[in-house]
């Protein structure tokens, strides 16, 4: 069971970092009510204070370029207001696997944080999440826990960080 898991989030990896050949530019009005420009899935996001990456809308996930690693050589500076904006609740047009929505702004500075920093979800969310999507890099109920409980997220991670 395991040895399949595995090669099942190692094919994900796989096709989401393989390079693409059939660029495709679209310019979509998302539930954000703004412009945005979406090329081969990837967008950039802007988040308040400063903190811009590139979100990959058909991989889920935070992509890794230049753009990613400059943020983390800065996030030092940065840490404090990020783990704030998990309080945010504006809508960004960055969607997250199979679920039926746009992730909030917060959703994805928590993504962000714990990409960077890394949050072992026992240790400082106090909660265990054990059921995860063959195709989905986050636990299934991830983003209903955050958006339930957003504000103990918030004081949790930044407990922990702190």
């Amino acid at each position: 069971m395991k040895k399949k898991l595995y090669t099942s989030v190692f094919a994900l990896f796989m096709s989401c970092s393989s390079s693409r050949s059939d660029i495709s530019t679209d310019s979509v009005n998302v539930d954000t009510g703004h412009q945005v420009e979406i090329v081969n899935g990837i967008i950039l996001i802007d988040l308040p204070n400063g903190v811009s990456f590139n979100w990959d809308n058909d991989c889920s996930r935070i992509v890794d370029d230049s753009l990613y690693r400059s943020l983390v050589t800065t996030f030092s500076t940065k840490q404090h207001s990020t783990i704030k904006l998990i309080l945010d609740t504006t809508i960004t047009p960055a969607r997250v696997c199979t679920f039926d929505k746009n992730l909030l702004v917060g959703d994805l500075a928590f993504l962000l944080i714990d990409k960077i920093k890394g949050i072992p979800y026992l240790k400082a969310l106090d909660v265990r999440f054990d059921s995860f999507q063959a195709d989905c890099y986050y636990p299934v109920s991830l983003f209903a826990y955050i958006n339930n409980s957003r504000h103990e997220v918030y004081k949790k991670v930044e407990l922990y960080l702190m």
